[in-house]
């Protein structure tokens, strides 16, 4: 069963409540800090309090349009005589709810309870949806707890909503431990419900256990959805087990669910990861025989899969048949497609396609020029690497520190090491911070260009900055050790540090 810590769910509150607009009162209710608070009513003892600011309202200011009117309506909706019901009330929490004010619906409800207006279910699960929304997962459990207490019986609704929140926390054992006592209360988990969890688990590599929960799902006699077989597949497709996928893509078909686009594209990445191009190109094939027609997401993941295959010809023919459909590529297809052109050195082309870019007023981004950059080092074309480096800085670009690293490590590869160094030291006057992958690339470079005493300082310093040599890194140094004194001398002051320590 979950349980909340009082400590652990007070600070958890207190590092977001300022954000929610809410300022708690020194006498904050204590009920939800119980040692010991479990999903039953028996270790509810008070009456659960939302929090509340000295006004009952809270302030959000991220979208407050007509919430004053709102708030002002509840008023007068609160001291009518007799008092709306609980469908106007649910009805008008709802709007507030749609309208992403979640911390407000929190500061209503609590204003509910203040004048002693009843709740409901419908209520109680926007309110439990609205604290989801907020990250706030332990409130929103505290609320089930009172719905218990009340004599309210939660329905799937109510439990989905808890899943889902669990779930968007990481919280995935609970999530599972909240499905189970959901059948163990007679709230039959829908398909929503169900869909959600084989979605988690698949997402965190736990596809067997999602298989199960499918299963039961159709031993429940609840009907999977197109979202179900997706995220299945999906799953099984990010272990590159295809076979099991199209199992279940077949069994999708076989259920008379029709496959989406998205669907194509599930599958379609996950052949072009496992190398098995050619099936991948059948898919697209198979989506223009049953006329659906690919998105942009479809062809960039095939004509990621044809670049990665040495089939960039085939790439630049899809690009082509893309542009010709009608369909606009997007930077991410341009990405994909300058890489391909860059890593097999046809870098005329590579440009040309940076020009017609600009010409569809599509502006490329870091992303794009790190690209280009890094495939004119490759090509040994100094002079036009540090040319698109100091455009960026002319056209409003924001390098980042890829960027450098990248350029340090072409500049270090063409025997540049006091231009390479210049730059790195360059990179936190200009406001980067160097990771480490800085260290290990400008390391390795003075190693190679035969400046040992050099790459010991830097060594130090990156551990100083508590950053680590990589296995490349460390191997160069191994390799070097019998050759080079001050990298010996380096090695065994090292090797009686460790042991002192």
């Amino acid at each position: 069963m979950m349980m909340f810590t009082r400590k652990s769910a007070f600070r958890g509150f207190q590092q977001q409540q300022v954000e929610m607009g809410i300022l708690l009162p020194p006498d904050f209710p204590s009920f939800l800090f119980s040692n010991h608070h479990h999903l039953n009513t028996s270790t509810c003892t008070k009456k659960p309090s939302l929090p509340q600011n000295n006004g009952g309202f809270v302030s959000n200011n991220s979208n407050d349009i007509g919430i004053d009117d709102a708030m002002a309506s509840f008023y007068r909706m609160i001291h009518m005589n007799p008092r709306p019901s609980f469908v106007e009330l649910g009805k008008f929490l709802g709007s507030i709810a749609k309208k992403k004010q979640y911390s407000t619906v929190v500061s209503l409800c609590n204003q509910m309870d203040l004048f002693g207006v009843a709740h409901n279910d419908y209520t109680l699960n926007i309110l439990i949806n609205s604290l989801c929304r907020l990250s706030h997962i332990h409130f929103a459990v505290s609320v089930l707890s009172k719905m218990f207490k009340l004599g309210i019986q939660p329905d799937s609704v109510t439990f989905t909503t808890l899943i889902n929140g669990l779930c968007n926390e990481g919280r995935i054992k609970e999530a599972v431990e909240l499905f189970n006592e959901m059948a163990g209360r007679d709230a039959m988990p829908n398909t929503v419900t169900f869909t959600i969890l084989v979605d988690v688990l698949c997402k965190k590599g736990m596809v067997s256990e999602a298989r199960c929960v499918f299963e039961t799902m159709t031993e429940k006699g609840v009907e999977p959805n197109i979202y179900t077989y997706n995220a299945l597949m999906n799953g099984y497709c990010l272990r590159l087990e295809m076979n099991e996928a199209s199992k279940v893509f077949e069994i999708m078909v076989g259920k008379g669910c029709a496959p989406s686009v998205h669907s194509y594209s599930i599958l379609i990445n996950g052949y072009c990861k496992s190398r098995r191009i050619d099936e991948a190109k059948a898919l697209l094939t198979q989506m223009s025989e049953k006329e659906l027609i690919p998105n942009t997401v479809t062809y960039n993941t095939l004509m990621q899969g044809l670049c990665h295959a040495s089939s960039l010809l085939e790439a630049q023919e899809l690009f082509k048949k893309m542009c010709s459909s009608g369909m606009l590529p997007n930077l991410r297809t341009y990405s994909i497609l300058l890489d391909g052109l860059c890593k097999h050195g046809h870098l005329e082309e590579a440009l040309k396609l940076l020009t017609s870019m600009q010409e569809r007023k599509l502006e490329p981004d870091i992303v794009l020029y790190n690209i280009l950059i890094q495939g004119m080092f490759i090509a040994g074309k100094l002079e036009v690497a540090k040319e698109l480096f100091s455009k960026l800085f002319a056209n409003g670009i924001r390098p980042s520190v890829r960027t450098y690293n990248i350029m340090i490590k072409g500049l270090l590869k063409e025997g540049l090491s006091d231009e390479a160094y210049k730059l790195f030291r360059k990179m936190e006057d200009d406001g980067f911070l160097p990771d480490s992958c800085s260290y290990n690339v400008i390391i390795q470079g003075f190693l190679q260009n035969q400046d040992p005493s050099t790459a010991i300082q830097l060594i130090d310093e990156m551990v100083g900055r508590r950053f680590s040599a990589d296995s490349s890194t460390f191997k160069m140094l191994l390799d070097l050790e019998s050759h080079d004194e001050i990298i010996s001398r380096f090695m065994r002051e090292s090797s009686q540090i460790r042991k002192m320590k």
